[in-house]
């Protein structure tokens, strides 16, 4: 593998300080030794990254994906789309934190599911919930003005309480207060001893039509939404959740000689060293580089081994 992304490696701690995912535990000692670049980057999870690095919507890879050949079952007279993320919630007294996205089960029947139970509701709202394998895609025949903060940074955290900014930000609350109510009481009966499912959360959003672009290689991922864009067949790097790693990293294979990990806002690139780190690490991020410039390395990199 030419390089590894863990899209929730870095947590909160004290202070400026992060912490690892205790998922990496099995990895620290190799990765506190290494080279540290540090980015200043949004939170995302591996579709979000994936279309971070095809520089386009989230959203555009799964309509684009759903358009093709053997997809062909978009609207006609779509206008926008988004991903649909769907949720477990735990409900406190005065707030509900979602479910991390990698604790939760999610298949094919899964999201056809979802797409019966949700689309009757829908349909009165000129919108409509398409199943791409695990992935979901929500297609508007109108235009909702409403920028939602992307699902990376709700899972594992509280739900927003506040409307997203927009004209519609409003309206895409209310959407997803009306989504909520009707999950409320379901049980799919094929996911016995498995978390219900509460919510969707909207987010990436695209105009359709819109070409998005996919020359981006493919990658290994474990994540069913980023699986639905790219199969994984001759991939060369690997974007994964922390607690997922462990499925794609077979054996004793050597961890790739480039890695990043983000979370918690930021992104730090591991290099080896001929001098390599000794002592207890302290994450901290110092001397933030853009996002951008990150993208950059990562495609240098791909582009060096081809």
């Amino acid at each position: 593998m030419t390089w590894l992304l863990a899209s929730d490696a870095l947590l909160s701690g004290d202070g400026d300080a992060l912490l690892l995912h205790p998922a990496l535990t099995a990895y620290r000692g190799e990765l506190a030794s290494r080279k540290r670049q540090w980015f200043d980057c949004s939170d995302k999870n591996p579709l979000g990254w994936y279309a971070a690095l095809c520089d386009t919507d989230p959203a555009a890879l799964l309509a684009e994906k759903c358009a093709s050949e053997k997809h062909t079952f978009l609207p006609e007279n779509t206008r926008q789309c988004w991903v649909a993320s769907p949720y477990h919630a735990l409900l406190g007294r005065d707030s509900v934190r979602v479910m991390p996205e990698d604790a939760l089960d999610w298949c094919a029947v899964d999201a056809r599911w979802l797409c019966d139970t949700l689309n009757p509701l829908l349909e009165e709202e000129g919108m409509c919930l398409h199943a791409l394998d695990s992935a979901l895609l929500l297609t508007c025949e109108q235009v909702m003005d409403a920028s939602p903060v992307p699902f990376a940074a709700i899972a594992g955290h509280l739900l927003p309480n506040r409307h997203p900014e927009g004209a519609d930000g409003g309206r895409l609350m209310r959407l997803l207060s009306e989504i909520q109510m009707s999950l409320h009481g379901k049980h799919a009966g094929h996911r016995m001893g498995q978390p219900d499912i509460h919510g969707l959360w909207l987010w990436g959003a695209c105009a359709w039509p819109n070409s998005a672009s996919t020359s981006f290689p493919s990658v290994a991922t474990r994540n069913p939404f980023l699986q639905a864009v790219s199969d994984g067949r001759n991939a060369c790097c690997i974007i994964s959740e922390a607690e997922k790693l462990h499925d794609l990293l077979t054996g004793n294979a050597m961890l790739p000689k480039i890695i990043v990990l983000s979370g918690a806002s930021r992104a730090v690139l591991l290099t080896k060293s001929i001098l390599p780190r000794f002592g207890k690490p302290k994450w901290i991020p110092a001397s933030l580089k853009s996002e951008s410039i990150l993208c950059s390395i990562l495609h240098g990199a791909i582009q060096i081994t081809q």
